[in-house]
């Protein structure tokens, strides 16, 4: 698994479990995120804490979170803990994705959502969307016949300075 510094990367497989909290994913993001230059992170629960916002028992309760499901695994070595990333089982259950079937609900939900947006933000007085709106496939590019080009020179002149 590839560390990100400066970013918080969660794994799809721990933002798609619907047993994790916000919090426990953030967390388990800050770990990933903090990982970086070693193989584990060393960060107290009050770092955490202070950077996410809440307060050192919810992080607290979100490693346990974490070690219950095995996403992490947490070891004290020379008095200092340790939190290691469980690369295996976020490795072996993000492999079972089907990655079409991720793209066309990614493709779907752009779709969706631009619809979306475009009813929300272009609406005219009379609450009609322009059908090229709706339908972006009838916009092609052709190039202006001859005629065409003559035209808007001829309406471009008045701007054009001799």
């Amino acid at each position: 698994m590839a560390f990100i510094r400066y970013f918080i990367a969660v794994p799809r497989i721990i933002l798609n479990d619907q047993t994790c909290s916000q919090t426990d994913k953030l967390v388990y993001g800050m770990i990933n995120s903090l990982s970086n230059n070693k193989e584990y992170c060393y960060a107290s629960n009050s770092y955490l804490a202070n950077q996410l916002s809440v307060k050192e028992k919810t992080i607290s309760n979100s490693i346990n979170n974490l070690k219950r499901k095995k996403y992490i695994d947490v070891k004290f070595i020379n008095s200092q803990r340790r939190i290691y990333l469980n690369e295996t089982i976020v490795s072996n259950e993000n492999s079972k994705v089907l990655e079409k079937n991720e793209d066309k609900n990614i493709v779907k939900n752009y779709q969706d959502k631009r619809k979306e947006y475009t009813r929300k933000n272009y609406k005219t007085s009379n609450n009609l969307i322009p059908y090229w709106m709706e339908h972006p496939e009838v916009c092609k590019s052709e190039e202006a016949s001859p005629e065409e080009q003559a035209y808007m020179e001829d309406l471009l002149k008045e701007f054009k300075e001799d």
